[in-house]
């Protein structure tokens, strides 16, 4: 079947769907390849209690330690709450800490605790298992064309 044609005989019957207004756009194929790699991760993520994106607010959090939560507001593009909520999950787990930091006591910063380390440690192990596989049906030479390219989309959008 092509890939433009979807059927789901549960509940078309023998009616195919036709996705050809959809699979040219590349907004379309970013969202599926987006959510082809959630679904892979959903349940391994899972078992540990985490999710993509508690994964790269630790990642952040671990390689600059004593960041702001209003630094990362400004990186993730959330709102103050949003971002906070999610803090607050990973600090009430005890993955992350606020400490006043040592430059300037006035602020609190953000430090990975080392359990913290311990679960990010295991879940990067399982997303180089996956970007491993990811790499296998690229030719040598398009992950670095691919990754340019989607950073050159996400700069021009974000500039809208």
């Amino acid at each position: 079947m092509p890939l433009s044609k979807i059927q789901n005989s549960a509940d078309r019957g023998d009616k195919e769907v036709d996705l050809n207004g959809l699979t040219g756009l590349l907004g379309y194929q970013i969202r599926q390849a987006q959510t082809a790699s959630f679904r892979d991760l959903q349940e391994p993520f899972r078992a540990l209690g985490i999710t993509p994106g508690e994964f790269s607010l630790l990642t952040i959090v671990r390689d600059n330690p004593q960041i702001r939560q209003t630094d990362l507001v400004d990186v993730y593009g959330l709102d103050k709450s949003t971002l906070s909520i999610a803090v607050k999950r990973l600090a009430d787990r005890g993955l992350v800490e606020p400490r006043k930091t040592p430059s300037d006591r006035r602020f609190h910063g953000l430090f990975i605790t080392r359990e913290g380390g311990a679960v990010l440690h295991t879940v990067t192990e399982i997303i180089q298992d996956q970007e491993r596989r990811m790499e296998q049906v690229l030719s040598e030479g398009e992950r670095e064309v691919l990754i340019a390219a989607l950073r050159r989309i996400a700069g021009t959008l974000a500039l809208d």
